[in-house]
């Protein structure tokens, strides 16, 4: 019995051995099982902890690129002026303003081609045809569509310009008009045009009209303004020590909007007006009387705004005075659109020699310039095609550059898959531009707060002894200081 007792305690021992092991391995592998979940569960909370710090370290750095990106826009655009966009709702028939043109794009123009003005402007239609001729050969036209350029002559009269300009767009079917010559002569259309929604691009005067953005949208300016010229001139003179100053000016539109801006700007820089004379934009004859009244004035300065051929005639009389009155010694400035080497070296007598000017476009004249200079070669080349025997550095320049700006805005119509008058006028009026012919330096630019195209200019200064006009000083860019006008 006791051994059959002792034998069963043995079985008990080992059954209650096995049972603690049994447990002690469940409890094991338990806690195990506890261990790698509560490992896994912070794996998985470490791990989406981690991509969640990512996705917000992302979206943050989104935002913030976006946020850099649009402050660059809005600086970008804040730099570049606001944008202009023309109102078609306004126009005669809207449809017709927004329609898109097919085929050739006919752009005209109606210049003085006879008459006394013709000395001076008639070389400006053929820079307009040598550019026309020059970019329909080299790029096939705009996107497909030939140009077409149809220039009438109004003889400089205001009356003739406004039959002229309602053949162009009722019997030629222009889309546009480009570098109609004169104040008075863009003046007597530019109510009907902005009515009809027709672009009137770059009206060559430097009148302030052309900047009047929100009461005639579709008018636009070529020539740099004359209260830029005269701010130039008047500042000019006044560093020279002027304090009097004489004017001598055509009587007509132009004119006086020259003797207004200089007025303005000589008063701002404490020059006083102590002579002005005046002649009438007919008149042919010798201005001895007008000239020796300014002389007999004495004024440090003398600014002249003469027509065509009166600038070689004022500027004759300017020699003839100087000759008989060896103590005067004023200095003459004569407005850019007398700068034409034609009209300064037809002066024998001295009378040009010394006086100013001032131009924003290079001197093809310039044989460096005609030589090195591609924009200059490009357009020589383009002009001597024509076969026009004009001065390619007179006015012809001009001409070409009112083609230049107005296909410009025509180009950047179609790439932005607008082309149609309104199309042509809001990328007239949004533009950033330098063309081929435009001084190193100086931009065209314009947008909704700046009507102006072209406001900087570089003084020069006619040379007997050269035949030609040199430098004086750097381009002055005073882009943006005119804003817009509001008559």
């Amino acid at each position: 019995m006791l051994a059959a007792c002792g034998g069963s305690d043995d079985s008990s021992d080992s059954d209650a051995s096995e049972a603690e092991t049994d447990v002690t391995e469940a409890v094991d592998e338990a806690e195990t099982d506890v261990t790698e979940a509560v490992e896994e569960a912070e794996t998985d909370t470490t791990e989406a902890m981690e991509e969640a710090e990512t996705d917000t370290t992302e979206a943050m750095e989104e935002a913030e690129t976006d946020t850099t990106e649009a402050m660059e826009e809005e600086g970008d655009e804040a730099a570049s002026g606001a944008v202009f966009a023309v109102d078609t709702s306004a126009c005669d028939d809207p449809d017709e303003a927004t329609a898109p043109i097919d085929g050739t794009v006919k752009i005209g123009s109606s210049i003085p081609l006879s008459g006394g003005p013709a000395v001076l402007f008639a070389p400006f239609a053929d820079g307009q045809q040598a550019y026309i001729d020059y970019y329909n050969s080299e790029f096939g036209g705009v996107d497909g569509h030939e140009l077409e350029l149809v220039v009438k002559d109004d003889q400089y009269t205001a009356d003739l310009t406004v039959a002229n300009v309602d053949e162009l767009v009722f019997d030629e079917g222009v889309h546009l008009l480009s570098g109609i010559i004169g104040s008075a002569n863009n003046l007597a259309i530019q109510g009907d045009m902005n009515a009809q929604c027709i672009p009137q691009l770059n009206a060559s005067t430097g009148a302030p009209d052309w900047g009047e953005v929100d009461t005639n949208p579709w008018t636009t300016g070529l020539l740099v303004p004359y209260a830029i010229e005269s701010q130039v001139w008047a500042e000019q003179a006044a560093a020279d020590g002027a304090t009097t100053a004489g004017l001598f000016y055509v009587n007509n539109e132009f004119g006086q909007a020259y003797a207004d801006a200089f007025g303005e700007a000589a008063e701002a820089n404490g020059i006083e007006i102590v002579a002005s004379e005046t002649i009438e934009a007919a008149d042919s004859g010798a201005p001895s009387g007008q000239v020796t009244n300014l002389v007999a004035a004495d004024p440090d300065t003398i600014l002249a705004v003469p027509l065509g051929a009166q600038c070689i005639a004022f500027m004759t009389e300017l020699g003839n005075q100087q000759a008989a009155n060896p103590d005067f010694d004023a200095s003459v400035y004569q407005t850019a659109t007398c700068a034409n080497p034609v009209f300064f070296g037809a002066v024998t007598n001295g009378g040009a020699d010394g006086v100013f000017t001032s131009n924003n476009l290079k001197d093809v004249n310039d044989p460096d310039v005609a030589a090195n200079d591609e924009g200059a070669a490009a357009y020589l080349a383009a002009f001597e095609a024509t076969g026009s025997d004009a001065d390619p550095g007179g006015i012809a320049a001009a001409g070409w550059e009112s083609m230049e700006i107005a296909v410009k805005a025509i180009q950047e119509a179609a790439e932005a898959g607008n082309l149609s008058r309104e199309g042509i006028i809001n990328a007239a009026r949004n533009v950033d531009y330098s063309s081929l012919l435009l001084l190193e330096g100086l931009n065209y630019v314009m947008n909704a707060e700046d009507g102006f195209l072209a406001e900087g200019t570089q003084v020069r200064v006619w040379s007997d002894e050269l035949a030609g006009f040199e430098s004086v000083g750097d381009p002055i860019d005073l882009n943006g200081t005119l804003g817009v006008y509001t008559p």
